[in-house]
């Protein structure tokens, strides 16, 4: 996500500064829902423009510092609702700025750039496909295909606890090692089935030996349903093994560009 703005409230010295939190960037004219609830007191959001860009804001609590689970909540939905609908450049979160630098610093200097960048999400959204092994049948697969670690865990049935510890440990990096393998396997043929539905895929590292797949998928509008339907296909064929778990659509948050 985009991090032009400061992550951390403005503090004035000798002038009232208001501080405004800003969600994402979106094309003047794009409609926000009357009813769309910010992270603020007021509850509310609205737009700054400037020029053919306008960035999504709202006011921000005073009396304790932004970073909850909540927070992050609110504002994954302000941008994901929009980006449902329309093109938007999610900001990195939490992103804080004061009132009057949404257009001097964030939107007049970066106007052309920012547009640039909604066109390339126009027509489209991302899904995230999360992926991890059931852990029960995997390890089924494990233990019948691979003779090392069947003899291993023989071995450490006819111990006591004390005098297996370290045959413990080896056979849970023997089972780790097999599983990452596995999944780098597995993994693959997931993208490889869903990747001709996407316009663009990031892979994110998995953050357990368990986990297959994290993808994100930046997705036609237009192509939702087909995307739809192949996963549903590749969900069904691995069912029992593989649990799918899928979130979107979402903003385009593995997309935007870093500069």
């Amino acid at each position: 996500m985009s991090d032009l703005v400061s992550d951390e409230p403005v503090e004035g010295a000798e002038e009232q500064v208001v501080p405004v939190y800003v969600y994402g960037l979106i094309r003047v004219g794009t409609q926000i829902p009357d009813d769309l609830p910010g992270l603020g007191p007021s509850g509310r959001v609205s737009v700054v423009e400037h020029g053919d860009i306008a960035a999504i804001v709202s006011d921000i609590p005073l009396d304790r510092p932004l970073g909850t689970r909540n927070d992050l909540l609110a504002h994954e939905a302000v941008v994901d609702t929009v980006a449902a609908n329309d093109a938007v450049v999610p900001m990195r979160f939490p992103a804080v700025t004061a009132e009057d630098a949404v257009v001097e610093e964030l939107l007049a200097p970066n106007e052309e750039h920012f547009l640039t960048v909604l066109d390339e999400f126009e027509g489209r959204v991302q899904y995230t496909l999360k992926g991890r092994y059931v852990e029960d049948s995997v390890l089924g697969e494990v233990l019948q295909g691979n003779s090392e670690i069947r003899a291993l865990q023989d071995k450490i049935s006819e111990l006591p606890e004390d005098a297996s510890y370290y045959d413990r440990v080896r056979l849970g990096e023997l089972v780790v090692k097999v599983l990452e393998q596995q999944r780098e396997q597995d993994g693959a043929q997931i993208l490889d089935r869903l990747e001709q539905f996407a316009v663009s895929i990031v892979e994110n590292q998995p953050g357990a030996p368990e986990d297959v797949v994290n993808a994100a998928f930046l997705v036609q509008r237009d192509r939702v349903p087909e995307f739809d339907d192949a996963l549903e296909n590749v969900g069904q064929e691995l069912d029992g093994r593989i649990k799918l778990r899928l979130l979107g659509p979402q903003a385009p948050y593995d997309f935007v560009p870093a500069e």
